[in-house]
């Protein structure tokens, strides 16, 4: 009894960093400019009937709409960012399970600390982008393969896909992975997987039909997947270089590790996620750092690996400098996410909207602005344009865009300097500026007719 009660207290040590995240997160609850707000607030649009594809414009698979439909239709903000945080959260501890099957306890503890605290975690972690709801079951089920259980393990590997396309770029990690230490499962396997994710296909395009693969297959490789041999670099790319540069000397000290210890499921791990990496570079016309977050399990495991067995103290004193470094480089990002002083525009624009409209009238505008606000106030965005980024509407085509929110006539339009106000400069007038150097330039523009 005194054996199971220290193993209890051993276990909720190793386990309290992820409580004390929870709860330190919990006070730094903020909206923050980033496409969470869209997917939120179409989760919640499920509740009044409408579905994607059919009644509006959405890039991904459905299943992160559904995942985080059980919070989202609460209408509140905070037990959503809440429920989103326990996704991430869940993340870690499967880094951690996993990591603890394949190698041993302490590199596993080394490795969920490293995930937890990691600037690519702590930034992205509790943001509703679909990486983390799509990792989770990804984790699930290379767990779930590890302890045998192949078909629950391909079920989830379904589900992950079609919460995330880009997920299939680590499918061919967990079949090298099998290859190399599994290969006795390697047809079985394969043989559930193909089955399950083409039966998810059928019943999915029967649900949605040919709409489905027009916004989730056409217009990606439209707008956001190179379809030349162009060589030019990605747009953005510095948001990969703000973290990536820091996790590439990582890979390659692990995998350097890896090599002279022989240790070759330390050589995946540490391979394949810089494979990844330069695999999203050359795929994508534009990159946004949360694409390169499906690699974070791999390069905690193998952080946590090197730093656990290495004997040398010059290996672990330069692993924790770059984890440093990580943090100095990613200062900024790190207040604009955790500080609400950097984020008050949502907050006005909900009072404003509240001020100026009445319950049945329509707002449209920018994206990220216009969702928190119909999330919170239930006011309704014209032509159930949740997605009003610039790429979407030129794909729809600008002019038909247009031509549709004017007839609707929105009471408020918020605008940035390069979005919006251009279409609707005529009809509509300049009312409130909010500016946050190097974050964010939005405006409210409210109609002419309505200007007291």
């Amino acid at each position: 009894m005194r054996m199971r009660s220290k193993m209890v207290s051993i276990k909720f040590i190793y386990f309290s960093p992820l409580l004390l995240f929870l709860f330190i997160r919990s006070f730094f609850v903020t909206p923050v400019m980033s496409d969470e707000t869209i997917y939120i607030n179409m989760a919640k649009a499920l509740k009044e009937g409408l579905i994607p594809y059919k009644d509006f414009f959405y890039a991904h698979p459905p299943l992160q709409l559904l995942i985080l439909f059980p919070v989202a239709q609460t209408g509140n903000f905070f037990l959503t960012k809440i429920y989103i945080t326990l996704i991430g959260l869940a993340c870690v501890f499967l880094t951690y399970l996993i990591a603890k099957e394949i190698f041993d306890e302490r590199t596993a503890f080394i490795s969920m600390l490293f995930f937890l605290i990691f600037p690519g975690f702590l930034i992205f972690g509790n943001l509703a982008m679909g990486t983390f709801e799509s990792l989770l079951f990804f984790l699930l089920s290379f767990y779930f393969l590890i302890k045998g259980k192949l078909l629950i393990s391909a079920i989830c590997m379904s589900i992950s896909f079609f919460t995330r396309y880009l997920i299939l770029l680590l499918v061919p990690f967990v079949l090298i992975y099998i290859l190399l230490f599994k290969r006795s499962i390697l047809k079985k396997y394969v043989t559930y997987l193909v089955c399950v994710l083409f039966a998810s296909l059928f019943i999915i395009y029967i649900l949605f039909g040919f709409v489905f693969l027009r916004d989730t297959v056409i217009y990606h490789f439209g707008y956001n997947i190179k379809t030349t041999l162009s060589p030019r670099l990605a747009n953005w790319i510095w948001q990969y270089f703000s973290l990536g540069f820091f996790t590439e000397f990582i890979t390659i000290i692990s995998l350097i590790f890896g090599y002279f210890r022989r240790d070759y499921k330390l050589i995946l791990f540490s391979l394949y996620s810089f494979i990844y990496d330069f695999t999203v570079l050359l795929i994508f016309k534009q990159v946004i750092y949360h694409y390169f977050a499906f690699a974070l399990p791999m390069i905690a495991i193998a952080f946590g690996k090197t730093f656990s067995r290495s004997k040398f103290p010059e290996i672990k004193m330069f692993l924790l400098l770059i984890l440093f470094l990580s943090f100095v480089s990613n200062f900024k990002s790190l207040t604009h996410f955790f500080d609400k002083n950097k984020n008050y525009v949502f907050e006005d624009a909900v009072k404003y909207t509240l001020n100026f409209t009445k319950e049945d009238e329509l707002i449209f505008g920018d994206p990220r602005i216009v969702n928190y606000v119909s999330f919170v106030t239930g006011r309704k965005i014209a032509n159930n344009y949740f997605d009003s980024d610039l790429k979407h509407i030129d794909f729809e085509g600008s002019e038909k865009v247009v031509k549709e929110v004017k007839e609707l006539n929105p009471r408020i339009i918020f605008g940035t300097a390069d979005a919006f106000y251009e279409y609707f400069e005529v009809e509509y007038e300049k009312m409130v500026e909010w500016n946050v150097p190097g974050y964010y330039y939005l405006l409210l523009m409210i109609r002419k007719e309505d200007k007291i």
